[in-house]
């Protein structure tokens, strides 16, 4: 299996990884230091590929880091105010029901379907789209809208991390109001 994969996939995507070098062949087995690696570091300034979000703080989730956010002139101050405006009903609506809904209801998951349908946007609206990897978190990266690239980059990733438990998605909010 040629490992590189995911990196040469990365480098297509980002012309700015082009000069990065690929780690060793026995690091490349490693989330973290892909992690690391989607990181690039040019004198004062760090752009950021490969965005964590924080599961204790919703809003900080990397949208204002984003390089590809960024470079697009995506608002990222409004979109975090968006997702703010409409977890906030559902705090409220949980704070008020808690002792009903308290066992039932993941108020987490609720909210950071939010975040992810407001990046996908966000992504959507720049002519790319969002890859959610689940790890020791949640992290998410915006890349170009190419499903045929996108698929091998999911193929290559779920090989490269299988040992580390870690899985990858190309995400998409689903409809489910069918007409009947």
């Amino acid at each position: 299996m040629d490992d590189k994969k995911i990196y040469k996939i990365m480098q297509k995507w980002f012309p700015e990884f082009q000069d990065q070098k690929i780690p060793p062949k026995k690091e490349r087995f490693s989330f973290e230091n892909f992690y690391v690696w989607g990181q690039l570091v040019s004198g004062e300034q760090q752009s950021l590929y490969l965005m964590r979000i924080n599961l204790l703080d919703y809003l900080d989730n990397g949208i204002q880091q984003s390089a590809v956010f960024q470079r697009k002139r995506v608002n990222t101050a409004l979109v975090q105010t968006v997702i703010a405006e409409k977890v906030k009903p559902l705090q409220e609506h949980y704070e008020k029901y808690k002792q009903l809904i308290g066992h039932y209801y993941n108020l987490n998951d609720q909210i950071y379907d939010v975040v992810f349908e407001e990046i996908l946007k966000s992504a959507k609206s720049i002519g790319y789209e969002m890859l959610l990897i689940y790890a020791d978190s949640y992290y998410w990266i915006a890349v170009p809208d190419d499903e045929v690239r996108i698929e091998k980059f999911i193929k290559h990733f779920e090989k490269q991390f299988k040992s580390e438990d870690i899985s990858i998605e190309h995400y998409a909010v689903l409809d489910c109001s069918g007409t009947i």
